[in-house]
């Protein structure tokens, strides 16, 4: 597992501290030198908002690193604060803050002082995530157009507001039924705790798993939105940032990758998500690649084959 790593160096930093608890970035950086100003990947993590970690490898993907090194690219990846000891409000806040933090002196410091320094060229900025983390992929870009250079989003949960994620489901996600109970009583002993923003367990996986099948992740979500106008729900949910007067995307546009066989997040809501955007901004702006697959289809991928050539347009567009 630890291969898919192979060939970057892992340099770890605090972006912000919330009541004594730092949250982290991960800054991948190929360990053959590089010269000039390097390219950025900024990715986001998955785990349904309630579970993960940046560098949380059976949810990497393996592409990912192939990509960086095919280029001399920079991963840098964030934790946040995850539900349900935080809210949607709190995560979204973590994510502005790291993205002030990749803008500012203190990511220029870290990369300069590694042996040989490391120059990170912010015009060309590739965001991508995973799940949960396409969410916030897709957000980033909706929000920050000008600063990303292309998204690509891989099975994301587009809007946790849908009927999908609000009401409960007859196939249980991954094929696993979990008990409603196991929901409630995890929520219930989280009430109130300290802030998390790195748990990899497998209570959290079934919790991850309960709030799916029951239809609760969408109520979960929506904790701390209750009044939000709507251009702070913008930020939230991706086809309400549609809606928006003026809305724009990154110049290279976004790329989703589905799998058709999608139990976590179904097809059908990356669908309706891309028809609309299509609508909104046109058809080259949006790129859909459906393969057949379940969620998570693509950790052990390489950059090679069907994905290169899916992804060749964005990639292009990234580094032009």
């Amino acid at each position: 597992m630890a291969s898919k790593l192979q060939g970057l160096k892992v340099l770890q930093t605090p972006y912000k501290t919330i009541a004594h608890h730092e949250i982290r970035t991960d800054v991948l950086v190929p360990e053959t030198p590089l010269s000039g100003k390097r390219p950025v990947i900024v990715r986001f993590h998955g785990g349904g908002l309630v579970m993960g970690d940046s560098l949380y490898l059976p949810f990497y993907p393996q592409w990912l690193t192939d990509l960086a090194l095919a280029h001399g690219a920079i991963i840098i990846s964030p934790n946040y604060r995850l539900l349900p000891e935080a809210t949607t409000p709190q995560i979204f806040q973590d994510v502005a803050d790291f993205w002030a933090y990749i803008h500012s002196p203190s990511l220029a410091s870290l990369l300069s002082s590694q042996s040989p320094p490391v120059e990170a060229d912010l015009a060309r900025v590739l965001v991508t995530g995973d799940s949960a983390g396409g969410l916030l992929c897709l957000s980033t870009a909706l929000t920050y157009p000008r600063d990303v250079r292309v998204a690509v989003a891989t099975y994301p949960l587009v809007d946790p507001g849908a009927p999908e994620f609000t009401t409960p489901r007859e196939n249980p996600p991954l094929g696993k039924s979990v008990p409603e109970s196991v929901y409630d009583d995890a929520l219930a002993a989280a009430e109130g705790g300290p802030a998390e923003s790195s748990v990899t367990s497998a209570a959290r996986l079934d919790f991850m798993l309960a709030a799916t099948q029951h239809g609760r992740l969408g109520g979960l979500y929506a904790r701390g939105l209750e009044g939000a106008a709507p251009a702070e729900r913008r930020v939230y949910f991706p086809p309400e940032a549609l809606e928006a007067e003026g809305v724009r995307l990154p110049v290279g546009g976004v790329t989703i990758l589905q799998g058709r066989d999608d139990s976590v997040v179904p097809v059908e809501s990356v669908r309706r998500f891309v028809r609309r955007a299509r609508e909104v901004v046109g058809d080259e702006g949006v790129r859909l690649a459906e393969t057949d697959g379940e969620h998570g289809f693509d950790v052990a991928l390489r950059y090679d084959g069907w994905l290169k050539g899916e992804l060749k347009r964005a990639v292009d567009s990234w580094l032009e």
